[in-house]
């Protein structure tokens, strides 16, 4: 059950910053692309997001967009933004990590998961031994995504918890 539980909980990806990574030994960041960085009906990245991804680049860590999504829809997106990334990624998998941590030249230990849903991005995340970092969904307005929230949301309030509790202790 705990492997179900973010370590972290974040509104939006804007609000994880590359100090907060460092801090918690993050080398890497593999960040989900539908739900996470752009709703999974926008084909090209939001102006906000490529200031983002190269704040991330700047601070010397690697990013990586891991999508279970199509190559045709992940890498017409990437392009654009110019980052690389795995597509059909197999999430939850544990040899979608690793795949995506060799690509990188990392240890997955050394990375952080970014991603909206718990039984993918998180429980993947925890399973690869990564820092996990849930990010509330872009597509909560879309029915099916809604209940898929409502699944996972005692999941998400518990990874509040632990943000809170981890965050006293620093």
């Amino acid at each position: 059950m705990k492997s179900l539980i973010p370590d972290y909980v974040f509104d939006s990806i804007y609000d994880i910053t590359p100090d907060f990574l460092r801090r918690h030994g993050v080398r890497g960041v593999l960040i989900d692309l539908d739900g996470t960085m752009a709703s999974h009906k926008a084909a090209l990245p939001s102006e906000a997001l490529t200031p983002f991804m190269r704040g991330m680049q700047a601070a010397g860590l690697k990013v990586l967009v891991f999508s279970n999504n199509n190559a045709r829809r992940v890498g017409k997106f990437c392009e654009a933004l110019g980052v690389p990334f795995i597509s059909r990624a197999k999430k939850p998998f544990r040899r979608g990590f690793q795949a995506a941590a060799e690509k990188l030249g990392l240890e997955t230990r050394q990375l952080a998961v970014v991603g909206d849903q718990i039984f993918t991005d998180v429980f993947g995340g925890h399973r690869a031994n990564a820092l996990t970092c849930y990010v509330q969904t872009l597509d909560r307005r879309f029915f099916w995504v809604n209940v898929r929230y409502q699944l996972e949301r005692g999941f998400i309030d518990r990874g509040k918890k632990r943000m809170e509790a981890s965050i006293r202790h620093e």
